[in-house]
């Protein structure tokens, strides 16, 4: 990936900026960045895996992220503990996102109540309802429809095509990617004396805290009173559905395919792999982790790994995985001991 346009970077300033420890030629240019695998003369890539040093050896690249116990001589490297987060970080730095240009579109719907900063970017036919407000910074791609009484902080960035429900309040530098829709009712049903589904009214919010990241197609519904909260730099998959008033802890991350339940919990800095799901009223408290695939039914102590439908302990449901692989065998015993 070449970084054209973009001002120079050199082995010495990136590892100052970076605050890590170097080895190699100081002024070496870095113009792009790229894998390991496919690095030319002039990029820099990353070694996130000690067990990866003979593709550094092998590698082209002009500087290399590595892990600590990774360094090579004869190399320009940049000394790491996290190589994978600071080489998220480097190519922020030496690629960063190009400033919104402020201005409104043409086709975009304002309503004359709505509150927009100067210096935000208002794309084509984006619709800003009655009371909203953007602020510093945002930038609001094609389609995106903010209704009645969003706030957005400063630097939000909306994608194209995302729905905002009313009251809906996004902070800082969150970001949303395409197709997601906040705020909208969550699934609340009563039935009545013959059996018949009745809506439940959600009459609250959605509030998502500063550096929140939502993935696409993701859904988060609002509260039937007070608000579903997402943590401050919570990161939430694409296809992640959360439901009214649940709340995901600062840090916590969901991969896609993923659900939370109405009035469920998130703890700071959990972990829930894709295609799990929890139940309402369950809470997964901090530092916990939720293995992939896994249907949590009753809560989860802080630290605690689970895993399987019902979720155990992990250790439990490894036990029980390696017992049901010999399923076949011991039926076949059983069988004969008994005939």
């Amino acid at each position: 990936m070449r970084l054209r346009g973009r001002e120079s970077w050199t082995l010495g300033r990136l590892a100052a900026a970076l605050g890590r420890p170097w080895q190699g030629q100081s002024e070496c240019v870095i113009e792009g960045v790229a894998s390991l695998a496919a690095a030319g003369e002039k990029d820099l890539a990353a070694v996130y895996d000690p067990r990866q040093a003979g593709l550094l050896i092998a590698s082209r690249a002009a500087v290399v992220i590595v892990p600590q116990t990774a360094t090579v001589d004869q190399r320009n490297l940049i000394v790491s503990p996290c190589p994978k987060a600071d080489f998220a970080r480097a190519v922020e730095l030496i690629r960063p996102t190009t400033a919104p240009q402020p201005g409104i579109h043409p086709s975009a719907v304002i309503d004359p109540s709505a509150e927009i900063a100067e210096d935000a970017e208002i794309g084509p036919l984006v619709v800003v309802s009655r009371g909203c407000r953007v602020g510093p910074g945002c930038r609001l791609g094609a389609g995106a429809v903010l209704l009645e009484e969003v706030e957005l902080g400063a630097r939000v960035a909306l994608h194209p095509r995302v729905v905002l429900y009313p009251r809906t309040i996004i902070g800082d530098d969150v970001l949303v990617l395409a197709g997601a829709v906040i705020g909208a009712p969550g699934f609340g049903q009563a039935h009545d004396e013959d059996g018949r589904a009745v809506r439940v009214p959600h009459l609250g919010r959605v509030v998502v805290a500063p550096g929140a990241e939502i993935g696409a197609n993701t859904t988060i519904d609002r509260a039937a009173f007070g608000e579903t909260g997402i943590g401050a730099r919570a990161k939430l998959d694409n296809l992640v559905q959360i439901g009214h008033n649940a709340v995901v802890g600062e840090d916590a991350m969901i991969a896609a395919q993923s659900g939370l339940s109405g009035s469920s919990r998130l703890g700071r800095g959990v972990r829930v792999g894709g295609q799990s799901g929890l139940a309402d009223h369950v809470e997964v408290a901090d530092g916990a982790a939720v293995a992939a695939k896994t249907a949590v039914f009753h809560s989860v102590a802080e630290k605690e790994i689970v895993a399987g439908i019902p979720a155990r302990p992990i250790a439990s449901w490894r036990r029980m995985v390696a017992v049901q692989a010999r399923l076949p065998e011991l039926w076949a015993k059983l069988r004969n001991l008994v005939e």
